[in-house]
């Protein structure tokens, strides 16, 4: 379980159009420190969003705040690139990476990026608390949506898991989750928008456009989640309110939008903000 006074119960998301290389860098950095103004002292990114643009972004927005106001988690197990490695070696290298891109010393939670089951050893996990020993991080979890988030139940090192939380999730999902909880883990909620409403207007920015290229992709492919007929603001608040939930990443690009979103999560500002 996460026990520390900076693991706010809003989190923010630095990935997606954050991290897109068609986003420039100063909306993103504004967006991470309205999310400071607003309250949120959590924030998540990793190496695979954007070649590691999310990380270096967050870094370079994060400069000047005390390291101890903040909560951060990043990812391990996919690389920069995209590139899939779960051997100690390659874990150990892609943290030891990320830590440079963000420049600092050790993150809070470190997160393995959607493993398969059998990928998460008895070697795996000596090496990891090893790291852990030597301060390169605090907490330990995983990323996913599927059997490999019942490894946590039965591994004593991991603290967390992060997973969908929306109304569209199956029973079987749900028993896992409340499996996890049961073991003490704490869970971060993602995609809790799935299937809400979308806003119908056209992108009028880099940030929205990716959004809208996404749902266009979605619609293609298939993927498109079904509408719970929810609105964006009713779809989070049911994920702040889950009796599972320690916190929700959300992937906020606006800052009226973020600024509601902390508001509905009952977070209370200020935060010291960077000097410059």
């Amino acid at each position: 379980m996460i026990d520390h006074p900076a693991f706010s119960r809003l989190g923010f998301g630095v990935t997606g159009p954050h991290a897109s290389r068609f986003t420039p860098k100063a909306p993103v950095i504004a967006r991470i420190r309205d999310a400071l103004d607003a309250g949120i002292t959590y924030f998540d990114t990793g190496p695979a969003y954007g070649n590691g643009r999310g990380e270096a972004r967050l870094g370079e927005a994060l400069k000047g705040v005390a390291r101890e106001q903040v909560f951060i988690s990043t990812k391990a197990g996919v690389q920069a690139g995209g590139v899939r490695d779960f051997s100690p070696g390659a874990v150990e290298m892609s943290l030891k990476a990320s830590l440079d891109r963000l420049g600092m010393g050790y993150v809070d939670l470190l997160l393995l990026h959607g493993p398969a089951p059998d990928e998460v050893t008895d070697r795996l996990i000596r090496h990891l608390e090893a790291f852990r020993a030597r301060g390169l991080f605090r907490y330990l979890g995983i990323c996913g949506r599927g059997p490999e988030l019942e490894t946590a139940i039965h591994s004593d090192a991991i603290n967390a898991i992060m997973a969908p939380l929306n109304a569209q999730l199956s029973d079987a999902e749900l028993t896992r989750l409340q499996a996890c909880k049961a073991a003490d883990i704490s869970l971060i909620g993602i995609e809790a928008l799935k299937g809400a409403t979308p806003s119908s207007r056209l992108p009028l920015g880099p940030m929205s456009a990716w959004y809208f290229a996404r749902s266009v992709k979605q619609r293609l492919t298939g993927q498109a989640a079904d509408g719970t007929g929810q609105s964006p603001q009713a779809a989070l608040r049911f994920a702040l309110d889950h009796p599972l939930s320690d916190s929700v990443v959300s992937l906020t690009t606006k800052s009226a939008h973020l600024h509601a979103n902390a508001q509905l999560a009952g977070l209370n500002p200020p935060l010291a903000q960077p000097s410059s």
